[in-house]
């Protein structure tokens, strides 16, 4: 893939991933939405680095 390619392929990415949290009762919602992939990535993985019970998401937007 070169420069070109690349930076179009990032440049689709941004603002199509949203992270989602499910609580306890099962219930799910929304944090954040309109990031990149690695944003939503790394969102969901400093949550989860915090030990809480809840599921965390990376999710690709429709």
């Amino acid at each position: 893939m070169n420069d070109d390619q690349t930076e179009n392929r990032d440049a689709l990415d941004t603002g199509q991933w949203s992270v989602w949290r499910q609580g306890d009762d099962g219930n799910r919602f929304v944090m954040a939405e309109g990031l990149s992939e690695a944003a939503a990535r790394q969102m969901v993985a400093e949550f989860e680095a915090r030990g809480h019970k809840q599921l965390y998401q990376a999710s690709r937007m429709r």
